[in-house]
């Protein structure tokens, strides 16, 4: 693939200019940002600050994005564009939690928006419907109960959250395209996302 092709490419220059001619021996400068940033290979339309098989970004969605992500990750990122095309609507789903993001924007999605979204989302209060899902599964029951009492005695709200559901897997590990589960999680009659991604989350 050319390089000079992929847009988050040009966010970091190359140790050198291709199109100038450099002596044997000649030690290529390092530049001012770094080496380039490790692609994704599987989705290398997505930004590798996203993608599961690439990104170094392991944040707790119980943090707010800019409080829990290195400052300088985050502000390099931040206004990066999350594909490497303009889109302006995007589906999170996870095997994790049984509902889906939508991030509907009127400007092209970026990173932030993709870590903001989750983290609101995942900040809603258990739905009524959703607690009646959880008690047929003593284990989960007993996981978001678990969890929503750590939390509330960090920050005193001991209302359930959607992120309690997750239990001690709540750190982002990317997302990812399953297109099986995909289909299979889209809600009859529901109109299909064409970006549809599948957030990975671990402990």
């Amino acid at each position: 693939m050319n390089p000079w092709s992929n847009p988050y490419y040009l966010q970091h220059p190359p140790y050198y200019n291709p199109h100038i001619y450099y002596p044997p021996g000649y030690t290529q400068p390092q530049p001012i940002n770094g080496p380039p940033p490790f692609h994704s290979k599987k989705w290398p339309n997505l930004h590798p600050a996203l993608a599961a098989d690439a990104t170094t970004i392991r944040y707790d969605l119980k943090k707010k994005p800019q409080e829990d992500i290195l400052g300088t990750t985050f502000l390099s990122i931040r206004h990066s564009p999350a594909m490497a095309y303009s889109v302006t609507n995007m589906r999170i789903i996870s095997r994790s939690f049984p509902w889906a993001v939508d991030i509907v924007s009127a400007v092209p999605i970026t990173c932030q928006m993709v870590f903001d979204a989750l983290y609101a989302a995942l900040q809603h209060p258990l739905a009524d419907s959703e607690w009646g899902l959880a008690i047929g599964d003593k284990k989960l029951k007993e996981s978001i109960e678990k969890s929503a009492k750590s939390r509330a005695d960090k920050d005193g709200d001991k209302a359930l959250k959607r992120i309690d559901w997750l239990g001690d897997g709540t750190h982002f590990k990317g997302l990812e395209k399953i297109e099986e589960f995909e289909k299979a999680r889209l809600l009859p009659g529901k109109p299909a996302v064409g970006e549809t991604w599948v957030v990975k989350l671990t402990t």
